[in-house]
């Protein structure tokens, strides 16, 4: 009897050191691109609920608005019946954006955000290019409040590509360039990510150019003068290591030294327009999106308003982990997932150790007592139910993920050590126990 309990006992010991070893090398692994891709699949699950639950709750005339989403953000969307209607040009017509620009400076919103490249001359309608200089330079002259973000892109030789309005940009204090940008896994070219800033030559020395989002979050807080010493540190002194911002009611930014981190820079998908989730195909944004011919009834005062086209032919729509989108909603997400203070992070190291105790602990008991296969079958559906369900509930309330799938992937291996063992037991003789 002493001599089977050591046995057992013995196994035990040899299953808590391989889920030790499986814990160790998954440590590693996490950091190669078979890791990103894992950990993203799993983020994703979690993304596209949090979307799904959203985009439900809204679909009831009672539902109150979900505090997640910014009341300040606003769309205007030229459409695929809008695009049709002007003839599905090559451009985006300057003169109807001239108006849309016009009425929602008109409507005295606080910041406007254009996601419509501005590079090239309209060689076939230069009336329209001549009716949106205009249109800006009255802004300009009127010394308006609204903020406009301008997209620019910047090119292979590092410089930043022309733009119609170079000039207007450098006088008026209230037009900002920055970069549409945003970053997709190499392994499935999704959306997840938002890139805080590009940098660009200037001469000899190098500039920052800020994303379109984060810079629409900055401006919205307040925080140019956070900006001006952001980009001062990012261009003369120490790149590396996280930068916090203190925004408003205890939120804040944070700028890692890595700028595709696939927890801080992850966006989450909250404003959900039509068409993008199966389920729930109206999506959530009702009283936040307007045609484009219905912007100068909007209500737009102090709103964070981005206009963008959104029609498929346009050839600006990206796959996310909710399904696919024009990139003017990727960017609204990004900026209310930023000047929400909801950036996702890390769970606590402790917390981490924790859970990685308590699955190489199960384990260990699982494959001690029952066949290979049952145990990693029992394991993985246990730790996939209580695990799954925790982890969402607790990025809800901290916004921190809690990455359980190692263990789950680590069962697989836990078997197949498991498997050789009882290889080898049964050349040895009939088993009276389990390993």
């Amino acid at each position: 009897m002493k001599k089977f309990y050591r046995k057992r006992t013995i196994h035990f010991f040899i299953n808590i050191s391989i889920g030790i070893i499986i814990a160790i090398v998954f440590h590693f692994l996490e950091h190669t691109d078979w890791g990103e891709d894992t950990i993203n699949k799993a983020f994703d699950v979690i993304i596209a609920k949090e979307a799904e639950e959203s985009a439900e709750a809204m679909e009831s005339v009672t539902s109150e608005r979900d505090t997640r989403i910014s009341n300040r953000i606003a769309l205007v969307e030229i459409n695929h019946e809008a695009y049709k209607k002007w003839g599905k040009p090559l451009l985006t017509p300057r003169d109807k954006l001239a108006e849309i620009v016009e009425a929602v400076c008109k409507a005295k919103a606080g910041i406007v955000v254009l996601d419509i490249l501005l590079e090239d001359r309209d060689c076939c309608h230069p009336e329209g290019d001549k009716a949106l200089r205009k249109v800006l330079e009255d802004i300009t002259a009127s010394k308006s409040t609204t903020k406009i973000i301008f997209p620019v892109r910047i090119g292979y030789d590092g410089e930043v590509r022309t733009h119609l309005f170079k000039d207007l940009l450098g006088k008026n204090p209230n037009f900002y360039p920055a970069t549409a940008n945003v970053s997709a896994a190499a392994t499935d070219r999704v959306i997840r990510y938002w890139v805080p800033f590009d940098t660009y030559k200037d001469g000899v020395s190098g500039n920052v150019l800020w994303n379109m989002s984060f810079l629409t979050a900055m401006l919205a807080e307040g925080k140019e003068a956070e900006l001006k010493e952001l980009e001062h540190t990012l261009t003369t002194g120490n790149p590396h290591g996280s930068r916090h911002v203190k925004l408003d009611h205890g939120r804040e930014i944070i700028i890692t030294s890595d700028r595709d981190d696939i927890y801080r820079n992850r966006i989450r998908f909250l404003l959900i327009p039509k068409g993008t989730l199966p389920y729930h195909p109206g999506g959530n944004l009702f009283d936040r999106a307007y045609q484009a011919e219905e912007v100068k009834h909007a209500p737009l005062k102090d709103k964070i308003v981005i206009i963008g086209n959104s029609s498929p032919d346009a050839g600006d729509i990206h796959r996310t982990p909710v399904g696919t989108m024009a990139g003017m909603f990727i960017i609204g997400n990004a900026a209310n997932t930023i000047s929400l203070g909801m950036q996702p992070s890390h769970s606590p190291m402790w917390l981490n150790i924790v859970v990685e105790a308590a699955v190489i602990a199960m384990a260990a008991i699982l494959f001690l007592y029952l066949h290979s296969f049952l145990a990693q079958v029992l394991s993985s559906v246990i730790l996939l139910i209580t695990l799954g369900v925790a982890s969402y509930y607790y990025f809800l309330h901290t916004g921190a993920f809690l990455n359980f799938i190692f263990a789950v992937v680590g069962m697989s291996f836990h078997r197949t050590i498991a498997n050789i063992e009882e290889l080898i037991q049964s050349k040895g003789g009939p088993r009276n126990e389990h390993s």
